[in-house]
């Protein structure tokens, strides 16, 4: 059975004064939640001063963002390695997606069996003082992206 895409729903919550805020969370309530926790941290008010402030919650779906499930061979792979993808792609918050290279010493295990799996090529090769390579840069091939676009979290806490 194979696993079906991952949605991150998005909301709009509206704040007296402001524009609405496009929030991504489970539901409504939780949406609205974060944004009173975010207005009595920026305000320094309490919960029931942030509370007056902060309307309903409503779907945004045109905002939604679809995530893949979790690629195949990610289960199989050394968690040094899948780090290493992870890492390259931008980790697994919100801001997932925004890089895709690794820098690594030439002669790095996890990065040689990285290569060997396809998830990254080589984009740079720098030599050392004597001549001889020392560091590598690699980047993510859009099979590397694919299995980190699968480690992406649906609602992750902090970015």
């Amino acid at each position: 059975m194979t696993e079906l895409a991952r949605i991150r729903k998005a909301y709009s919550v509206s704040v007296e004064g402001l524009s609405p805020i496009a929030v991504f969370a489970p539901d409504g309530a939780k949406a609205r939640a974060q944004v009173i926790s975010s207005i009595r941290d920026a305000w320094g008010c309490s919960f029931r001063e942030a509370l007056d402030f902060v309307g309903g919650a409503r779907r945004w779906s045109p905002f939604d963002v679809v995530l893949p499930p979790r690629h195949p061979l990610a289960a199989s792979l050394n968690p040094k390695i899948l780090h290493c993808v992870v890492h390259a792609y931008g980790g697994t918050g919100l801001r997932a997606g925004y890089r895709d290279h690794f820098y690594a010493g030439a002669d790095d295990w996890v990065m040689r069996a990285a290569l060997y799996h396809c998830l990254f090529r080589v984009l740079r090769i720098d030599k050392g003082r004597d001549g001889r390579t020392d560091m590598i840069m690699y980047e993510l091939t859009d099979f590397g992206r694919n299995v980190a676009r699968g480690e992406v979290q649906t609602y992750p806490r902090h970015d």
